[in-house]
This record gives structure tokens, sequence and C-alpha cells, in this order.
């Protein structure tokens, strides 16, 4: 530890490297979860818990006050890969003594399977907590724990809005504790949030993290001892200093989202590339590319983003390249140029993969179904897709940091998490995070009642199926949400619906500052929402009591996602904490999944496949394999950019040896 400019103390990432010894540990922590020797320890703690819960419940708020400086005490001298022993006796008392101050502070009753979770979370595990079952509150908990031992805690969420609202949520009992807690944002300044990181609990996404932690090394030129680190920080201005505090402890919401799906691609920071050559270059590259003709000239393998140019494409290339600028008249820089165009023109679509707001592309994750503003692809890509809609072209950008969440992760001291959807990712998740996975049961039976699949053949038939069972649902009065992985589909559908006579809102990247008024809207009787992912993790939809009787939310899911787990984070927010709740997947042979997925045989004979009822067999299993093939596929691309990583660091630790 080391003095952080603003007198607060920097704590250094923890090193990629084991040490002696944590192999074992390693080996024998899995073998105590192998064997039930974890779960048999979790369950003695949590009767000495529940035991002093009863007893802080006698006690008065100065009596509670002398216990909790007693504990943070105890817990400030928690540090390391591993809790301390002599700090690890004193959890079960201090959980039960925040329990009871989330009773009177708060007014919420913590119930068991919460501190169960909050209970392994602690001791380093990932748990699964089914839907609604109260994830926000355990992960306060933790939090709590880690908050008192005076290093940074960092809550990660899947998007700001979460952030932003479970920040603002648990703030009484944060203070109650004797803690601070901010939500640090994309859209705040660096003075801002070098404050926000000073706070005891911080609550921000994973992009956002990693994306201050790559500024920070890149202000710090990359500078390893505590000496150098001081100098260059006593030369820095107040808006060019580093803003975090170091890597302690992380709790990570939504876990399978941020550490598995969100991982998919690295984090890249890019700085502007004065580049006129390029910009003059792209708008006749777009003109040029309306020549070429797909399998004729050129082929796309939308997967890896990949152009492929035929030998009549090479010739006809050959011919054009004279209206190029003369810069890109070469073979690889002509061809690499074309090959952008065609990727704006064929694979990204608007209102999928983007939205123009203000005569600017903004990205959508299609994670989450929100924008980034503040991203852009690389590789002249942004300006073919600006080019192509014909807004304002943009500065290209360089690439000036770049890092995998995987690795960023494992940066921390310390890992824990939850969510409702861990399952099939165990193994990937030890082998990248060395996290176990535990699984804690619902604390209510589940109402939830999935029914089969609703398939049809072509998309247009779908679309019909979907508006005339969201009509028979709104006759009875009954919530209905309608999920969709694009923006396009979700204004289609509502659309359809308006025409019928159905009002619905609709909640996408084009109206995500309704977010709130929406969703607050959605459990309501007769409210018909269609919506993007946005409305799926971490989103609660109440259910009055009247409505909960006639049959809860009903969710219509308009076509599957690339992971099981996804789809079931929708189908989560109907069925929570008991109330009863209906879920449906319509699936056509035109979906998005199916085409990028499914092998052109298989794909010609759904569309072959009669009668009706083995045209949903097939479509069923076809469902199930594209899934898993799109999850393999992504599999292999994390372990890809893991080894990239690796390799990196070990070119740059060569290159450090050879200047020694």
């Amino acid at each position: 530890m080391e003095t952080f400019a603003g007198n607060a103390p920097w704590y250094p990432p923890r090193s990629l490297e084991r040490p002696p010894g944590q192999a074992l540990a390693r080996l024998r922590r899995r073998l105590d979860y192998l064997s039930g020797r974890q779960q048999r320890r979790r369950q003695a703690e949590m009767e000495v818990l529940e035991n002093s819960r009863t007893r802080f419940r006698h006690l008065s708020e100065a009596g509670l006050a002398n216990e909790l400086e007693n504990f943070r005490r105890h817990f400030s001298r928690d540090r390391g890969f591993f809790c301390r022993p002599s700090v690890a006796r004193h959890r079960p008392a201090a959980l039960a003594l925040l329990a009871v101050y989330m009773e009177r502070w708060m007014g919420m009753t913590p119930y068991r399977v919460q501190l169960l979770a909050a209970l392994a979370m602690h001791q380093g595990a990932l748990v699964q907590l089914a839907p609604g079952e109260g994830k926000t509150l355990a992960l306060a908990l933790v939090a709590a724990l880690y908050g008192w031992t005076g290093r940074p805690c960092h809550v990660v969420t899947a998007n700001d809005y979460l952030a932003q609202r479970d920040a603002e949520l648990m703030a009484p009992f944060y203070r109650a504790c004797g803690l601070r807690t901010v939500a640090v944002l994309p859209d705040q300044k660096p003075v801002e949030l070098k404050r926000g990181y000073t706070a005891d609990v911080v609550y921000a996404t994973g992009k956002q993290l990693l994306a201050d932690f790559l500024r920070d090394e890149l202000l710090l030129a990359g500078v390893q001892t505590p000496q150098q680190r001081q100098l260059r920080l006593m030369r820095g201005t107040p808006d060019r200093m580093p803003v975090m505090r170091g890597l302690f402890a992380a709790v990570v919401d939504e876990a399978d989202s941020v550490l598995i799906d969100e991982a998919n691609t690295p984090l890249i920071i890019s700085g502007p590339d004065h580049n006129p050559r390029l910009l003059a270059a792209v708008p006749t590259a777009c003109r040029l590319a309306g020549l070429f003709r797909a399998e004729d000239h050129y082929r796309i393998n939308p997967a890896y983003l990949a152009v492929t140019f035929t030998e009549p494409g090479h010739r006809l290339l050959d011919k054009l390249t004279a209206d190029l600028p003369p810069l890109w008249r070469n073979e690889q820089r002509s061809e690499e140029l074309l090959r952008q165009a065609l990727l704006a023109r064929d694979v990204f679509e608007r209102n999928r993969h983007y939205v123009v707001v203000d005569d600017k592309i903004v990205i959508v994750d299609e994670n989450t179904g929100r924008g980034m503003p503040d991203r852009q692809w690389s590789y002249g890509l942004h300006q073919a897709v600006e080019a192509r809609e014909g807004v304002p072209l943009t500065a290209p950008s360089r690439t000036m940091a770049r890092r995998s969440f995987q690795t960023f992760f494992r940066r921390y001291h310390r890992l824990c998490g939850a969510s409702g959807t861990l399952q099939g990712i165990a193994g990937e998740l030890w082998d990248s995070y060395d996290l176990l996975t535990v699984r804690v049961p619902s604390r209510l039976p589940s109402r939830l009642i999935v029914t089969p699949p609703a398939h049809f053949a072509k998309h247009k038939a779908k679309i019909q199926s979907l508006c005339d069972r969201t009509a028979e649902l709104h006759l009875k009065e009954l919530p209905v949400l309608i999920g969709t992985r694009r923006i396009s589909d979700s204004e289609t559908i509502a659309e359809h619906l308006r025409r019928r006579g159905i009002e619905c809102a609709v909640l996408n990247a084009r109206a995500h500052e309704q977010e709130a008024a929406i969703i607050a809207e959605a459990g309501q009787a007769g409210t018909v929402t269609v919506a993007t992912n946005m409305a799926g993790r971490g989103i609660d939809i109440n259910v009055p009591p009247e409505v909960a009787s006639a049959g809860g939310l009903q969710v219509l899911m308009f076509e599957p996602h690339e992971s099981r787990r996804v789809d079931w984070q929708l189908f989560g927010r109907s069925g929570r904490q008991g109330v009863p709740g209906r879920a449906t997947m319509f699936v056509s042979a035109e979906d998005d999944l199916l085409q990028r997925h499914l092998p052109w045989f298989a794909r010609w004979l759904l569309y072959l496949t009669n009668p009706e009822f083995m045209r949903g067999i097939a479509l069923r299993i076809a469902t199930q394999l594209s899934q898993w093939r799109a999850q393999r596929f992504l599999w292999r691309q994390r372990r890809r950019m893991v080894n990239r990583d690796k390799l990196i660091r070990d070119q740059l630790t060569f290159a450090e040896r050879l200047k020694e």
C-alpha cells in the first residue's frame, strides 16, 4: 500500500502470477467443495449467524453501534487473496449485525437464503440465487464487510441504470454502517470520478471499471514501483490524475453476464487519430461497394465478420482501384477498405447494431440492448457505417490500450458475486477466475409456468401469432412483456399492436430516458410493454396482488438468444417470489440464431419438414443445437483472448528483462 493523490491510499492489484503454495491451496479448495466440507462449514456458520441475529435484535442503538465498531476493527485487518482465519471467525456474527441494521434502517428483513448467499460470496464463491430472491440485498451485505476493510470495494452491475438505482437504494443502509457509497457513471468528469472512487463502496459496470483502470495506466505510463508512481502523481494536474485507488474486492451482480457474456470481446481505449486520407476514401469505397454482389464477388462469414473476395471479385476490385485516392490503390489497402464498406452495408444493421441519434452513430450493446455513445468501431468500420447512413464522418480512432475482462477481474484480490443463471458455465468460471459455484435453494417454490415454444416456418406468421396472443391476454387485463433482440423488431411489433388498437410502451435504446417509468408500470393490469434486452437482467417488475391472483405477468419472447441463460433471464421477470406467471418463446425457421449457427443443410430441412408437429420437434432440436454451437464459438473466442493477453504479458516481461 502507498499514498495516493488526495491522501487516499492506493492498493496495488493482485499479480497474475500465482505465488508458491497457491496452487496447493487452490486444489484443497476444490476438494473441499467436491467433498461437501465447504457446505457443512457454511451451515455451521449459519447457525451461529441466526443465534447472533436473535441476540442483536434485543440491543439498543448504542449497543449495536459498539458491536459495529468492534467488527469494523476486526475486518480492517482483512487483506490478501484469502480471508484470514482471525477475521473469518467473526463473519457470521458480523453478517447477523448487518442483517439487524438492514431491518432497522431499511425496513427489510434478510431471509435465510439471502444470508446463506452472503456467506458463500464472502467465502469467495459465485452464488446461483433464483430471480426475485433478493440478490441486491445479499450483495450489499457482502459489500459492507469489504467496505469495513478500508480497501476499494466495487459492486459490479450489468448496466449504469442498475448501478445508480442500487447505490441510491442501499445508501441509507451503508450510512448506518458508517460507510459511504456512490455510483460511478460514464458521463462524470475526472474530478467527479476521482472523488467517487474514494467512497467505501462503489457501484459501477465492469466496462466503466476497466476503462478507468486502463486510463489510469495510460496516465502513469505503466510505472510499477511506488517511487515512480509518486513522481508521476506529483507532476500531474487535477484533470490529468488517476482516478482509482487500486483494486481489492469486486462483488459482481449478474455474474454470468459480466464475467462471461460481456467478456466475449476485450475493452479497448482509443484516442483520436487525425487521418483525413481515410475520411476522403471511405465515401468512395462505400459507393464502389454497391457494384459488388454477394456470392458472385465476395462471401461473408457473419460470425467472424470476415469478407473473402472471389476471383471475379478480385478482378472487379483491380478495375475499380483507380477510382480510389492514390494512397489506397495498393492491393492490400484497397481490399481492407472495401471489406469495411461491405461489412457496413451487409452485416451491420440499423436499429440492431446501432441507432442514429442527432446525426451520430450510437453503437448498441446486444447483451443489454443499451446504447454506448462513447464507443467506436475501429479500422474505418465506424466511418463506413457513417457514410452509409449519410451522417457527418467522425475522426477515426487508434488503439491506446486493450485488456480482456478475464485478465482484469483476475487482478482483484477478492472476487465473488451472484446471478440467477449460472447453469452450464461452472467449469469456465473455475478455469478463468478460480471461482466455485454454489446453488442456494429458493425460499419459495416457483410458480412460473414455461409453456412449450410456439414454432413457425416464416417470420411473418410468428409476428401474427404473437400479436394474436397479446390481444387475448390484453382482453383478460393481464400485463404482457414482449422481449425482442432488435430495436427494429420492438418497433415493428409495437406498430402491429397499435393498428389493432392495443396501446403499448416501447423500451429500447431510443427510449432509455423513460426506462424507470416504463418498468414501474409494466406489471399493472392490462399494460403491454415491448422491450429489448433492457428489460432483462436486474429489472424488477412489481405485480399488484389482484394481478397476481389473475395469473401474473405474461412474458412473450419473440426469438431465442444465443444463450439459454439469457432466455431464462427474460423469463425470470415473471413468477418472482412465489407469484404466478407464464412465459412463452416464439421460434421461426428464419430467426437469426438458426440462420447464423445451423449448417446450411439443416436450415433447408426446417423448411421442408412436415407436418406441423414434426416441424415443431425439428425447430426445438435446431434451437438447442444452435445455442450450443453459438456458446461453443464464444467460448473459443474468450479462450483466444485470454491466450493473447498472456502472450502480450510474456513478451513485455521478456523485453523488460532484456533492458535490465
